[in-house]
């Protein structure tokens, strides 16, 4: 017998429901939102053929819309688009790109910042960081 499995995934608690390919019902539970947590009660149920996850930014108003049985019903049906799940390293990667992002943007901010009240001193600062930037700033000061 063929077995699917949806799990609804909240920041707390995942609901997961296990149905046959005829859609009864075999297992309905909560586990708590941890790996280990999911996979002891997964372990408690028959071998899963295929297992749809639901998570996402998205997820507190299809929490309300969906339920971990709707979700065991899509992989039992076949309704659904398969996805790419990026590596870890490559979230790192990505992290580290947007942190850089957001460090420049502060920096220019600030840039702008000191340029704007020195200019009503009569100092007029010379666009982007700089050793000429800073030696202004200090003679000004």
């Amino acid at each position: 017998m063929d077995y699917y499995a949806g799990l609804d995934v909240s920041m707390n608690e995942t609901h997961i429901c296990v149905v046959e390919r005829d859609g009864s019902v075999v297992l309905e539970a909560k586990a708590s939102s941890t790996p280990e947590a999911i996979a002891a009660v997964l372990e408690t149920a028959p071998a899963c053929e295929k297992i749809v996850l639901e998570t996402g930014r998205m997820a507190p108003m299809l929490f309300h819309g969906l339920a971990a049985r709707g979700l065991a019903h899509l992989a039992r049906t076949g309704f659904f688009k398969p996805v790419h799940v990026k590596s870890l390293p490559a979230h790192a990667v990505r992290a580290l790109i947007i942190a850089r992002k957001k460090l420049v943007g502060q920096r220019v901010t600030l840039e702008n910042q000191i340029r704007g009240l020195a200019v009503v001193f009569g100092v007029r600062l010379p666009r982007g960081l700089s050793p000429r930037f800073t030696e202004q700033v200090i003679q000004a000061s």
